[in-house]
């Protein structure tokens, strides 16, 4: 399957170290992006064609787009791709409104094609480690979780900090696709949602000397704190925060009747796995990292979704994952704390 990818930026060099890896099922043949500067620095590392956006849209050479354009972009990217009966890998989040996502279902519908969406670190070897472990009902009984994501924002270190303060930024769209991505995957669909947001500084300091601009005014909420109550009834706590003073520590436990197991970070494909041990009263490490580097397994998405069409074994419930999460972060984004809960719709 020949492969287009629009947008050349960082990741997109992270993504042909996986998508190399997998020359035999796919083909990486073009690329696009607004900035030519950057689609031709790009051609050229890669070898492949360059072209223009309008252009990758309509080649009938390519099968598949892989949508690495930033998160404002996700939507019209991908809806011109399926317009065009292009195939749709996109970078997470699927779009920025439930609106938005409900046209792109529709359109992939109606056209006959398939989009995926990011995160895939579920398909890395110690989600699927943790996996069978939770599947060995070791922990006995499900009773509750808990997942967060707790930083104190991205502007001391990222060479662009700006669009992460800016609708489809902040922890919630950045980094909430990975933790409740995963937990939707272990526990099921979520039916209903408490939370609690806010915008704790109305501008960053960007402390990294290599950016030109020295504030951000942040335009979206940069710390949640949410319940989310699964069909199956269980009720896990979410948090994920750009304002926190502390080491980043992603987290995601699952408690059982009998025992408590520790995932890896979803951010990550790999890491470390602990189910507590209840003699020692301690964590015990039951799976070891092979690969802590991300560059390794990225593009393990897109080598699953040409698979799967390849094998004509799609499934629904892939389909609807990212729709599902986008569909969580939007009710998540809009609560209005009165004490109720609010409930997710079945219908997308």
């Amino acid at each position: 399957m020949n492969i287009g990818i629009i947008g050349c930026g960082a990741i997109s060099d992270q993504y042909m170290i996986g998508l190399n890896k997998n020359k035999e099922i796919l083909k990486v043949v073009a690329c696009a992006d607004l900035d030519s500067n950057k689609s031709e620095v790009f051609s050229k590392k890669h070898k492949i064609d360059m072209l223009s956006v309008e252009e990758i849209f309509v080649d009938n050479d390519i099968d598949l787009i892989v949508n690495l354009t930033p998160p404002s972009s996700h939507f019209e990217i991908s809806m011109k791709s399926l317009e065009n009966a292009k195939h749709v890998f996109s970078e997470k989040p699927v779009s920025l409104s439930i609106n938005e996502g409900k046209k792109l279902y529709t359109t992939m519908k109606e056209n006959n094609v398939y989009l995926f969406a990011a995160p895939d670190t579920y398909l890395g070897p110690a989600f699927r480690k943790g996996t069978e472990f939770l599947n060995s009902k070791q922990i006995g009984k499900i009773i509750g979780g808990s997942a967060s994501f707790i930083t104190h924002g991205v502007e001391g270190w990222h060479p662009n900090p700006e669009f992460y303060y800016k609708k489809g930024g902040g922890p919630l769209f950045d980094m909430g696709p990975y933790y409740l991505t995963a937990l939707v995957k272990l526990l099921g669909p979520v039916s209903q949602v408490s939370s609690y947001s806010e915008k704790n500084f109305n501008k960053r300091l960007v402390d990294n000397p290599e950016v030109k601009y020295e504030e951000i005014e942040v335009e979206v909420d940069t710390h949640y704190v949410s319940l989310l109550k699964f069909k199956s009834g269980v009720v896990v706590d979410f948090q994920v925060s750009f304002d926190i003073w502390k080491p980043y520590d992603g987290k995601l436990e699952i408690y059982g009747e009998n025992s408590s197991l520790k995932f890896a970070d979803p951010n990550n494909y790999d890491g470390e796995i602990s189910i507590f041990n209840k003699e020692t009263y301690q964590w015990e490490n039951i799976y070891t990292s092979k690969d802590s580097e991300n560059n390794y397994y990225r593009g393990l998405g897109v080598v699953e979704m040409v698979n799967s069409i390849k094998e004509n074994n799609v499934s629904e419930d892939d389909l609807f994952l990212p729709f599902h999460v986008l569909n969580i972060m939007c009710t998540l984004e809009s609560y209005d704390l009165d004490g109720n809960w609010a409930k997710i719709s079945e219908q997308f």
